[in-house]
C-alpha cells in the first residue's frame, strides 16, 4: 500500500498540534524597576519588584509584589484589567485594579485598599481615593502615558 500525501499531511498536522499543545504556557516574571507613585496626596519615585509566573494561556499572574522597602506581598494574583488580589493565609484582600503587559513588563496598579493606601501615603482613605503605581516610570508624565497605554490595550477577555 502506498503512502498517500493526504495521510502524510494528516500525520504532520496531528503531530504539530500535539507539539503546540505541549509547550509550556508559563513565563517567568522577574521585574525590579523604578516606578512612579502618584495621587492626590503623593508623587514620588519608588522601587517596585514583581516575581512569579505569568500564564500566557490563562492570562494570569501568581507571585509576589514588593513596593519600596516596607510593603512585601508574598502571594498575589491577577489577570490584567481585573483586580490585584493579595492572600495572607486564608485572608484575601482586593488591593485595586491592575493593567499588565507581560511582553513589555509594564504595569499600572490603581490602589484603592484603605490599609495599603495608608501605608503608601500616611493618609487615610475614605474609600473614594486611589493612588497609582506605574512601572517603569520616573516622572508623572511617563507614568500617565504608560497608564493610558496599558488601559488602551484590548484585554484577553474582550477578544
Amino acid at each position: 500500500m502506498k503512502n498517500s500525501p493526504l495521510l502524510k499531511t494528516l500525520i504532520i498536522v496531528i503531530w504539530s498540534l500535539t507539539l503546540i499543545s505541549c509547550t509550556d504556557s508559563k513565563k517567568e516574571i522577574n521585574i525590579k524597576n523604578a516606578a512612579f507613585i502618584y495621587g492626590s496626596e503623593t508623587e514620588k519615585i519608588i522601587e517596585v519588584s514583581m516575581k512569579g509566573e505569568y500564564d500566557t494561556k490563562d492570562h494570569n499572574f501568581i507571585g509576589s509584589l514588593v513596593i519600596g522597602d516596607e510593603i512585601k506581598l508574598e502571594n498575589v494574583l491577577f489577570s490584567s484589567g481585573t483586580g490585584l488580589i493579595s492572600y495572607i493565609k486564608t485572608s484575601r484582600s482586593y488591593l485595586g485594579q491592575i493593567f499588565f503587559d507581560y511582553q513589555s513588563l509594564k504595569f499600572t496598579i490603581e490602589i484603592t485598599d484603605q490599609d495599603l493606601y495608608h501605608k503608601l501615603t500616611k493618609s487615610n482613605n475614605d474609600g473614594n481615593k486611589k493612588i497609582t503605581i506605574t512601572s517603569p516610570a520616573k516622572n508623572i508624565e511617563e507614568a500617565k502615558r504608560i497608564n493610558k497605554e496599558l488601559k488602551d490595550i484590548k484585554l484577553p477577555f474582550e477578544k
